[in-house]
């Protein structure tokens, strides 16, 4: 009962994003334009690399640095370290100073905190976090979520230029091609008296 009792609570947060094809008709192979069929086949796969993507260690690094987890004692010891603390440590029984810079300890306590996954039978990620102050796990999960979509959106803008320069490549080759046709028609018309 006492230990219990001494216990920190952990609340937990929870935020649901659903995963969208980011492909269109002009960035796909051609093979792949007609097989729509084997798009099922991949969403199982292509949901959980948008997991691990959520759990990139490039968005956890934006995500601490913006909700500044170093200022707060839960994620980083040596915040407000107590006098015990600091002789555990030396004895090599603490993990708070432990040889591993502050931003490898506020790593290691994020990703300890998080969890990612595929909600069964869906395209639908969870991303859970937990802290002792149940408004920083909300933020933390919202966070995380948002950075997700900003990933997701430059993915998606990259994708959009990249089939805007295949389009503009294809309509200068047109341009080219209806050039010539129409220079041909008119030497046809001039060498057949078409004009008269």
């Amino acid at each position: 009962f006492v230990e219990v009792n001494m216990i920190t609570p952990r609340y937990k947060s929870e935020t649901r994003v659903l995963i969208e094809n980011r492909e269109t008709p002009y960035n796909k192979p051609q093979g792949d334009r007609d097989a729509e069929r084997d798009r099922t086949l991949l969403d199982a796969e292509a949901v959980q690399s948008q997991v691990q993507l959520a759990l990139s260690r490039d968005l956890a690094r934006t995500i601490i640095r913006d909700l500044k987890f170093a200022a707060r004692p839960e994620f980083n010891p040596n915040v407000d370290g107590s006098l015990l603390d600091g002789i555990l440590s030396l004895a090599g029984l603490s993990r708070s100073r432990a040889p591993m810079s502050d931003e490898d300890r506020i790593l290691e306590r994020y990703f300890e905190r998080l969890t990612v996954y595929q909600l069964d039978k869906s395209r639908v990620i969870s991303i859970e976090f937990q802290s002792v102050d149940p408004e920083f796990a909300a933020r933390v999960a919202n966070a995380i979520a948002e950075g997700y979509i900003k990933l997701q959106q430059q993915a998606k803008q990259d994708n959009i230029r990249q089939a805007g320069q295949w389009l503009g490549s294809e309509i200068e080759r047109l341009r080219l091609r209806v050039a010539e046709a129409e220079s041909k028609v008119e030497e046809f018309r001039a060498k057949s008296n078409l004009y008269v």
